[in-house]
């Protein structure tokens, strides 16, 4: 990549940088040690833990599509605030409760908030990079995201261990609103009245857009593997005698090792598609997820979390990629929520059977399941056009 088109893309993806960033720190200040928090500190069962991932699962769900054609047709920005508001809220509540119903209600209102602004983030950053750029710029404003995901790691786990979960909710929330003041300076992304392609139906996408179609497929196997197993990735570093601190440390660097390689990721599924860089990530997935099965101490946990975060790196630059192909000049707002709420929707299951599996299993078994069902989606992938 020429160093013209490199500045061209950092300065597309500036403000959206900083505000993807606040909004990365804030949901990660938390959520990595929600299952740890639900599990071991409030003696919930896994049941409820699933069942309250299920639901933030299901509002960030049911939230991205439409948050995505009203990005389309009221403006990015306006629809960012929205859900940025909604995250405070929701880290306000729970800072404040205990109570497995309200922390439902919290998660619901989070997922919601959350799923508003990712959605609105991605459709503005490959807008602002076009499809020739969509990888790189979208690549650069996530590694924004992600760096905010290694800060709210890493302080996370401090903050709890020394100050307590009501301390560590309150961050979150006064990151979200503090992510506002990016969002509003923002250039350009308004929206249209008349954007083509806001009202797009799933039913349609799916029924005439072959590559749309085998791109969902693929993608719900990887996120229903992802989300069995995601929330006992903190229980096993408990499992292995990790304090809260040294969970924050995996954590970030885990997330670490995506921010450095998520821009080389996006330079390279420009240049070769995203096809490819996509199917290796599922296969590669798979294998860094059993290393972290296995892993049985520290160091090698730590090993564990670095290949993960270089495996991770590879996905959202291609998916949104061969999304910015698809779309063609139609609300890629509405085709960005349309994929999203498929692979959430279908993949809502995963913390409920990953609960009730772990009366069962524990977590090996857990690990093991989900990296399989995330092989299956390869053969859809591969039936994507180049």
């Amino acid at each position: 990549m020429s160093t013209e088109r490199f500045t061209s893309a950092l300065s597309a993806a500036s403000f959206s940088t900083i505000a993807y960033l606040l909004a990365g720190c804030s949901t990660w200040l938390w959520y990595p040690l929600f299952g740890k928090y639900l599990i071991k500190d409030l003696m919930l069962n896994g049941e409820v833990l699933g069942a309250i991932m299920t639901l933030y699962n299901l509002s960030y769900a049911v939230s991205v599509l439409p948050a995505g054609r009203l990005s389309d047709r009221f403006g990015r920005k306006r629809i960012m605030t929205f859900g940025l508001i909604l995250m405070g809220l929701s880290a306000i509540i729970m800072a404040y409760t205990r109570d497995p119903v309200i922390l439902s209600v919290a998660c619901l209102i989070s997922g919601m908030g959350y799923g508003s602004f990712i959605v609105s983030i991605t459709a503005y950053t490959i807008e602002k990079g076009g499809v020739k750029r969509a990888g790189v710029v979208y690549g650069m404003a996530l590694s924004g995201g992600l760096l905010g995901d290694v800060i709210g790691s890493f302080v996370g786990g401090s903050v709890k261990e020394l100050f307590g979960s009501n301390l560590l909710f309150l961050l979150s929330s006064m990151t979200s609103f503090l992510a506002i003041i990016p969002t509003i300076l923002l250039k350009g992304g308004q929206g249209s009245t008349d954007s083509l392609g806001s009202s797009l139906g799933i039913k349609s996408l799916l029924a005439k857009d072959r590559d749309f179609r085998s791109l969902s497929i693929g993608l719900i196997f990887h996120a229903m593997g992802f989300n069995i197993l995601f929330p006992f990735i903190s229980v096993h570093a408990s499992d292995l005698g990790l304090s809260d601190y040294g969970i924050g440390i995996v954590n970030s660097t885990w997330t670490l090792s995506m921010v450095f390689t998520t821009v080389f990721w996006g330079i390279l599924t420009d240049k070769i598609g995203g096809k490819g860089i996509l199917t290796w990530h599922l296969i590669a997935s798979f294998a860094s997820w059993i290393f972290y099965a296995y892993s049985w101490n520290f160091m090698v946990i730590i090993a564990s979390a670095v290949f993960m975060g270089i495996v991770s790196a590879m996905d959202m630059p291609a998916r949104r990629k061969i999304l910015a192909e698809i779309a063609n000049g139609r609300g890629v707002g509405a085709i960005i929520g349309s994929l999203d709420l498929i692979t959430s929707i279908v993949s809502i299951p995963g913390p409920i059977i990953a609960g009730i599996l772990y009366n069962y299993v524990k977590v090996l078994g857990i690990f093991w399941i989900g990296s399989l069902i995330n092989l299956i989606g390869v053969l859809f992938l591969l039936k994507i056009r180049g």
